[in-house]
């Protein structure tokens, strides 16, 4: 089971075995019976949207019968993508895509080639789910407005009420894909691209498009976008394309270019406001003159035939639109999908396809789209543990705490702290908490994320955190992000709120305030805390993934056997509304209504001293015996690899991009000359051995042992001028090589130098009532048992505290101690065992418990390994 980073009274709730890239066989639902308050469920989450079960359904036969009736393009990217093993720098190998990426992608290929509906209507018809408004009425009706605008009447149930959406024209096949936040919406774009993009190269009879539009709604996304799609990164990245069908390269054509496109093979890519800018220069004849003889000349464009991005996509003869974040809070945000409207009557036989992308795709009045056709849903991904576990933290039952905050009408630097100051408090302690676990222990930075109601409470808020000198921030260490009406970040903090995002790891920044309105695309994984400061009512609509959005997605550098959380704070009202919508979403909150418990402080106690025990301290019994290096026989050494087996040089490829741009500025081919020197490389092997072998000291020991290895044993032949070898050098320049050689010679030399002395103690009778007190943070409270000379017992789990309430209540147990080994392996109370370890290295382990029992030969003492 997966432990939390930060440690809480309980195990986090998870599908134990769960892998994300299968296919879901389980769930978390709530149980109230159950001591956890939990449990799993057979069969995957369920969805509520309109389509989706019943496609579901059917794509899961589809995949289970092997893709009968499917193209020859879609069996091979199906195979390619799903069926063989890829290494991809930067992953874990073998690669794989996500079971929610693949479902996505096969549900479009399913409703493309097996199903072959053009029409939203018609697929509704035959694939919704109908839920009855009452006992008798059906939910669904379509009708049809006097402009000829088609429309469906149905009981939603996200709502509990009957809602009215407008429906995409006749033959305009559109599809939107439920993908939560950090479930990799980006390489289903991907997949869709290549997908359509090869289907319409080799299938004569395709309707699809070569060319592609992907629209971002607003700046921020359209720039990590641009990160992914500019010089078709993402297609070199990641295995998307099978060999035999590269070289694929398409013409990308980002918002400001002015070239011109390509007879097919292009991917625009533009954002919402462009895209409107561009509709909106659009002429429109003023009289009938005009109307008659047409646009007058621009004096100014007379010797440029330039034309604008919009021009060029309605030149085309197909183009497919990829829409990025299609959801929507404003009314005035939807001028942009008029305009695909028109380019979709412009074209000559309409857009090849529509495809929204979102976490939460809804229209104004929170319905999801009814042409959405796929559901991965938040508390899927938490499961799957591809985005943090949400939590909510608060306190509202303290009688000794405002219980209720009421919001105020104005904030000033006066009262925030009246007003505030409990929640600033709690959020920030939270955050120190996770500061001692995260940077402390792994090295890695946690952001405390706030949200306010306006920009001016922003700005307030920063100065009471850098006036409360108890909360101990710098100026440097507090960044205000102002925001526009529509949540978009405001121009002048745009190059701050960037360089945050891509170098939280290296800047001073532990702390990020902005008003609740931040809207998708700007994420700092590192945030682990979220403060939410706004007199929310459940009217307002908040969007889960807008309250916690910016701190869902996980943090690098952390093993994927540990939780990541995300904990959120805040008003009650504001809890309130999340955790009903996060609930509506399947996540089951986890509340904490009182503060995680305090520390406690473990020691030995006088009253108990009738439970001391006495353990001996050895001194180390293993020892490395240098002088036994000159007994290494390399000759008798085998080698790593044979040198006629290696292959022939090859040159590896770097691409770099300008940091600040993010655009690319060199690409170079890294060959001859160009890796490490001899000397260098024998260094970094040698590095290697003595970490590995555990003799740190002994590097100049060490070092003509590998020299002469490599040059005599290591490729099964002398290698008389390593200089020379180009080859071999390029080799042992591969960490994976140096790796293998260090692991062997380190196993090895560990043979032959490590001896085992007699034991000696280093003390003899050492007892635990002379352990020094220390500070315990796990399982709280802690057990207080009989039998111990502690005041309480240390336990990780719930399995060891049961098992020391069992040595409390065992009669043949005397007494007993928990040693209290902590994370890194080492004993409070100092008593360990040394060891070999399968790479011949020394080491260290300390017992669990100690416990003395009576037996028929009298007192026996015993240790837990």
């Amino acid at each position: 089971m997966a432990k939390a980073i930060i440690s809480y009274d309980k195990d986090l709730p998870e599908i134990p075995g769960r892998r994300p890239w299968e296919k879901p066989t389980q769930h978390l639902v709530k149980d109230d019976t159950s001591p956890t308050g939990w449990r799993g469920a057979d069969g995957r989450r369920g969805s509520r949207l309109l389509l989706v079960p019943r496609i579901r359904e059917q794509v899961d036969a589809w995949r289970d019968q092997g893709y009968p009736g499917a193209s020859c393009v879609t069996q091979r990217l199906f195979e390619y993508w799903f069926e063989e093993d890829h290494d991809v720098p930067g992953f874990n190998s073998p690669f794989r895509y996500y079971f929610c990426q693949r479902e996505a992608i096969e549900t479009l290929v399913w409703l493309l080639e097996i199903v072959g509906v053009r029409d939203i209507q018609k697929l509704i018809q035959e694939y919704a789910t109908k839920c009855k408004e009452d006992l008798f009425i059906y939910n669904i009706a379509f009708q049809t407005t006097m402009d000829g605008k088609r429309q469906i009447r149905r009981y939603v149930p996200e709502l509990k009420t009957e809602g009215i959406q407008d429906l995409p024209p006749e033959k305009l096949r559109r599809f939107a894909f439920k993908l939560a936040t950090g479930s990799g919406k980006t390489w289903v774009m991907a997949m869709a691209i290549v997908w359509c993009y090869f289907h319409k190269k080799f299938i004569p009879s395709s309707d699809l498009s070569n060319n592609f539009l992907i629209v971002a709604p607003n700046v921020i996304v359209y720039q990590r976008l641009e990160k992914d799609f500019a010089n078709n990164q993402i297609f070199w990245q990641l295995p998307l394309v099978p060999p035999k069908w590269r070289p694929f390269e398409l013409k990308v054509i980002l918002r400001e270019d002015v070239n011109e496109p390509a007879a097919y093979g292009n991917l625009f890519l533009t954002n919402t406001q462009k895209l409107y800018d561009l509709q909106q220069k659009e002429w429109t004849p003023q009289n009938a003159i005009e109307a008659l003889l047409g646009k007058k000349p621009n004096l100014n464009q007379a010797t440029t035939s330039q034309r604008t991005t919009l021009e060029q996509i309605k030149s085309l003869s197909d183009l497919v639109v990829i829409n990025d974040e299609a959801h929507h809070v404003h009314d005035e945000n939807l001028a942009w999908s008029q305009t695909l409207l028109n380019i979709n009557s412009s074209l000559p036989k309409g857009l090849a396809l529509w495809l929204d992308f979102s976490a939460t795709p809804k229209d104004q009045k929170g319905m999801y789209f009814p042409w959405t056709v796929c559901d991965y849903p938040l508390a899927q991904a938490v499961e799957d543990r591809i985005v943090k576990a949400p939590l909510i933290v608060t306190k509202e039952d303290d009688p000794k705490l405002p219980i209720k905050i009421k919001d105020p009408d104005h904030i000033t630097n006066e009262n925030i702290g009246e007003k505030y100051g409990y929640w600033i408090r709690a959020a920030v302690e939270r955050w120190k908490e996770h500061w001692d676990i995260y940077k402390k222990k792994l090295g890695i930075k946690p952001v405390l994320f706030i949200v306010t109601e306006k920009n001016a409470h922003a700005n307030i808020l920063g100065d009471y955190l850098l006036k409360t000198k108890e909360f101990g921030f710098k100026e440097s260490e507090i960044l205000v992000i102002h925001t526009d009406q529509q949540g978009e970040i405001t121009k002048k903090d745009l190059d701050k709120a960037r360089e945050a995002a891509r170098d939280i790891d290296n800047n001073n920044i532990k702390v990020i305030i902005s008003v609740m309105m931040l809207r998708e695309g700007w994420d700092v994984r590192n945030v682990t805390v979220i403060l939410g400061l706004r007199p929310f009512t459940a009217k307002s609509k908040i969007l889960p993934e807008q309250v916690i959005g910016r701190g869902l997605r996980l943090m690098p550098l952390v093993s994927s056997d540990r939780m990541q959380t995300l904990e959120g704070l805040g008003t009650p009202n504001l809890l309130k509304v999340l955790q009903d919508q996060l609930e509506a979403e399947g996540v089951g909150i986890t509340t904490t209504k009182t503060d995680p418990p305090n520390p406690v402080i473990i020691e030995p106690i006088q009253e108990r001293m009738a439970y001391h025990i006495a353990i001996p301290i050895t001194k180390p019994s293993l020892v490395h015996h240098i002088p036994n290096l000159s007994q290494l026989n390399i000759a008798d050494l085998k080698p790593i690899s044979d040198l006629e087996n290696l292959g022939d040089s090859f040159r590896m490829k770097l691409k770099m991009e300008f940091a600040t741009t993010q655009t690319q500025v060199h690409e170079v081919d890294v060959g001859v000359g160009e890796f490490p020197p001899v000397q260098a490389l024998l260094s970094s092997i040698t590095n290697k051995v003595c970490q590995q072998a555990k003799l740190t000291s002994y590097f100049a020991k060490l070092f003509p042992i590998v020299s002469s290895y490599i040059t005599t044993r290591c490729f099964g032949q002398v290698v008389e001028d390593l200089e020379r070898e180009e080859r071999i050098r390029k080799y042992l320049s591969f960490p994976e090589m140096q790796e293998c050689i260090a692991k062997y010679l380190a196993q090895k030399i560990g043979e032959l130098t490590i001896i085992r002395r007699p034991i000696e103690f280093e003390r003899a009778n050492f007892r635990l009532s002379e352990t020094k007190s220390f500070i315990w943070r796990r399982n709280l409270p802690p057990l207080v048992a009989r039998k111990t000379i502690f005041n309480y017992v240390a336990t990780y789990n719930d399995f060891e505290l049961h098992f020391a309430e069992f040595l409390d209540d065992a009669p043949d147990v005397l007494r007993f101690a928990s040693l209290a080994t902590t994370e890194q392996g080492e004993s409070n109370t100092q008593f360990r065992v040394d060891y070999i370890k399968p790479s011949s290295a020394i080491g260290f382990y300390y017992p669990d418990w100690v416990v003395v029992q009576q037996t028929e030969e009298g007192e026996v003492n015993r240790s837990s390994l």
